[in-house]
């Protein structure tokens, strides 16, 4: 059975404590529940995560966790102690995250990005927060002004470090202006070029000519007004992260950009947004 993954699986046999499954890749494990939970028939194929329960036996589930062995995720703190922290990803029983694997102080609460791992002593499974070794450095496959989801794990006065699409590094230096990001912050963004050493270096709007005139112009602004039937919501109110996968700027940006339509008497500026003028 492979542990930390999605194994598919045939209902070998129903009992009062649950469903006898037999996995695909070889063994037998236990789907604890009853008729009234699952309405699974003997010889089903179903597809189950196996995990380690908190007796350290394996143990299958139909829910699915926000990520598995040998992915990244972004996990939010559940609770914290003198051995370490646990994660909530998505199951019953908490993702344990090591003291030994942890990179600064976390609180409940607190987002973190972490890589899942199998423990190689006691099998259990584990997150980590040492992350770097397990990045993929073959960028091959991507592209400059490639569109990428990142997550920041890395954030410095001079630059951030995103994890790219969950697999790669990439790094935004940080400009004048530029919103606060924190540890965990996820978002859009866009490869502006690869370094001679590999590396990617990002930005948070469309990368060259076509890609700034799209997105700073207040053409484009404009232009989304009307395909919005002249209104649209958002302003000094709205959140920065919406603004910026909205029109693909900066809230900075936007208002200044705002600023220059109401000067020209093109838009009307409200409370709850903009519309067009007249």
């Amino acid at each position: 059975m492979e542990i930390g993954k999605i194994n598919r699986a045939r209902v070998d046999a129903v009992m009062p404590q649950g469903f006898y499954l037999e996995l695909e890749t070889g063994g037998r494990i236990l789907l604890p529940g009853n008729k009234n939970q699952f309405t699974l028939q003997e010889g089903e194929i179903v597809d189950v995560f196996v995990y380690m329960d908190s007796e350290d036996r394996p143990i299958a589930t139909l829910d699915r966790p926000f990520a598995q062995v040998d992915e990244f995720a972004v996990l939010e703190v559940k609770d914290v102690n003198n051995i370490g922290a646990f994660l909530d990803w998505g199951l019953n029983k908490d993702l344990f995250l090591p003291y030994k694997q942890q990179l600064g102080e976390l609180r409940r609460g607190d987002k973190c990005v972490v890589y899942i791992l199998k423990d190689e002593k006691s099998g259990r499974l584990v997150a980590t927060e040492k992350i770097k070794s397990f990045i993929d450095t073959d960028t091959s496959e991507l592209h400059v002004g490639q569109r990428v989801e990142l997550a920041a794990y890395e954030v410095t006065p001079d630059y951030v470090d995103f994890l790219v699409d969950y697999r790669y590094t990439g790094r935004l230096m940080v400009t004048r202006g530029m919103g606060r990001i924190y540890i965990g912050d996820t978002m859009p963004g866009y490869i502006q070029r690869f370094t001679g050493d590999g590396k990617i270096t990002l930005n948070l709007t469309p990368v060259g000519y076509k890609g700034i005139m799209n997105s700073e112009s207040p053409n484009a602004i404009l232009q989304k007004l009307e395909e919005a039937g002249g209104f649209l919501p958002y302003g000094d109110h709205s959140d920065p992260e919406a603004i910026r996968e909205e029109f693909g700027i900066s809230k900075k940006t936007f208002k200044k950009i705002l600023g220059t339509l109401f000067r020209e008497g093109k838009i009307v500026i409200e409370d709850d947004g903009f519309r067009t003028a007249g």
